[in-house]
């Protein structure tokens, strides 16, 4: 291990901070997870293979999974730092240094002598908001009966230009396009 990644191991951190990279690291492995889901989710809706588009037409939705909690124990050495500003005020802010056996061996530190802090993370409901998203699937090049059959077991509503066409016609576009978001209450335009 270089000098430089030693001096940055046992540097003494503010214990706020660390709380908030630990709660961090978590939100972004939970983020690369939804996001994969949602990417899942629109290659659905894009595909033209027709093993894909079976999963389509039966309401097929990529499964969601969650970290339902995540619990982190972490030995340290605490220690208050005070500081003082231009102005004179002073700061005093607890400090923890993560105890390893780099850290004990360096400073001969007794693993007894040191703190332990557990932080339990713990997940809350998605915003409601999220319910009302959709993605608009790839219906392009089908007829109209059957755009209008798989939206509405979506439950997206739309509407269709020109309007009075035979339900065999077939649609050449939409708005929003396939794979974006579409929100409850947005109509989508088919275009014949």
């Amino acid at each position: 291990m270089s000098q430089k990644n030693i001096f940055q191991d046992v540097l003494a951190a503010p214990l706020g901070d660390m709380v908030a990279e630990i709660g961090t690291g978590i939100a972004n492995a939970q983020y690369a997870i939804d996001a994969r889901t949602i990417e899942n989710m629109k290659e659905i809706y894009r595909s033209d293979d027709e093993t894909i588009t079976e999963l389509r037409n039966i309401g097929y939705r990529p499964t969601w999974y969650v970290i339902p909690e995540a619990t982190a124990e972490i030995n340290m050495a605490l220690s208050l730092r005070q500081t003082l500003d231009s102005n004179g005020k002073t700061t005093t802010e607890l400090q923890g240094t993560t105890v390893d056996a780099s850290y004990q061996n360096q400073y001969d530190f007794n693993v007894q002598a040191s703190s332990k802090l557990t932080i339990k993370f713990l997940p809350v409901p998605a915003p409601t908001q999220v319910d009302d998203l959709n993605i608009v699937p790839n219906i392009i090049g089908q007829p109209l009966a059957t755009a209008k059959v798989l939206l509405q077991r979506l439950g997206i509503s739309y509407n269709f230009s020109p309007k009075n066409v035979s339900d065999s016609k077939i649609v050449t576009a939409t708005d929003p396009q396939a794979g974006e978001l579409i929100e409850a209450d947005q109509v989508l335009i088919l275009k014949i």
